[in-house]
């Protein structure tokens, strides 16, 4: 195998998925690769080591000489020959045509272009990760699922749970940067862009600040509700008591304690409802975003107080098949 002089792209092919499927190679640059290593869990200043070790290897190795498909060569040899019907100046005689203009750019691509099998690049990126002792049973599951995140072939979803003020936004910008996805959003950004569906007259609860939108409630039909959630929680109660329990009343006498008369609901209660109903109509919205985005493979950062640890719990599985849930106290 001639040397390179300069190694650009290492185009990764797998032969098990065959090349008439579209997604059968995926082309990676040493920064790409990083952003892979560190989604893996490395640190950001030895993943770039360890990429530019990767890259360094299939270089300069003559054993990745069988990486190389044979037509993969047979382009470049065709580019060659397109490249020598050139004029001396380094333009193509039909000018007219856009895509001859680029040829001279395709076949520099091609010279710095390895074509390697799968399982090669991974043996590569493992033996590299050991020079930096990032050794452990799952070492090669875990790349092999941070090149499927890379390749859009999976996708993660990131919720960050948490009142206001204990820097959801920040942490999201991080992780957003740490683990290459660039798609982070905000549910108060949700919320803003139903509100340009919905006039403030016709949906005031919509419109209002998250925790004031008990205001636009009915005070008659919240108290209705919680009554009714009571009923159920105690009767749910009683059915789970021991049938031994001596009945004494004592533990009713207790529930009694607790109760808020009937048709009167605390300032308290109504910013928790209005908080809650508002949650519930902006997280409707983002369960369709998210089954969007778990279509097209889409890795995303979600963060916001209407996010709520029964919505991470409510997620179906075959909407989200990898998912990291941060709950902030």
């Amino acid at each position: 195998m001639a040397e390179i002089a300069k190694v650009l792209y290492i185009v990764v092919v797998d032969e098990e998925e065959g090349r008439d499927k579209g997604r059968g190679s995926f082309r990676y640059t040493r920064p790409v690769l990083q952003s892979t290593l560190q989604l893996m869990g490395c640190k950001a200043r030895h993943a770039f080591k360890i990429s530019r070790r990767v890259v360094e290897i299939i270089r300069n190795a003559p054993s990745i000489d069988t990486g190389i498909l044979k037509e993969d060569k047979a382009g470049l040899d065709a580019s060659k020959q397109n490249l020598e019907k050139s004029d001396g100046l380094g333009t193509f005689p039909s000018e007219k045509n856009g895509k001859d203009r680029s040829v001279p750019f395709e076949l520099y691509k091609r010279r710095t272009t390895l074509v390697v099998r799968r399982e090669t690049f991974l043996d590569v990126v493992c033996e590299a990760l050991a020079e930096y002792k990032y050794v452990g049973p799952n070492q090669r599951a875990d790349l092999v699922l941070a090149c499927r995140i890379r390749e859009k072939k999976e996708s993660v979803t990131v919720l960050l749970c948490g009142t206001s003020g204990c820097g959801k936004s920040t942490l999201s910008a991080l992780l957003g940067s740490r683990l290459g996805i660039t798609t982070v959003v905000s549910t108060d950004s949700i919320r803003h862009m139903m509100r340009s569906f919905v006039d403030e007259k016709e949906n005031p609860l919509l419109w209002a600040s998250t925790y004031h939108a008990g205001e636009y409630l009915d005070p008659e039909a919240v108290a209705e509700a919680t009554a009714r959630r009571r009923e159920k929680k105690l009767a749910s109660i009683a059915k789970a008591r021991p049938k031994e329990e001596p009945a004494d009343g004592s533990t009713a006498g207790k529930h009694d304690t607790s109760q808020v008369p009937e048709g009167v609901i605390s300032p308290k209660q109504m910013a928790i409802e209005g908080f809650k109903a508002q949650s519930e109509m902006v997280i409707d919205s983002l369960d369709r975003l998210i089954t969007s985005w778990e279509d097209r493979k889409e890795s995303v950062v979600v963060e916001g107080v209407h996010l709520s640890l029964n919505f991470v719990v409510m997620i179906p599985q075959s909407f989200v098949r990898h998912k990291i849930s941060l709950h902030q106290k």
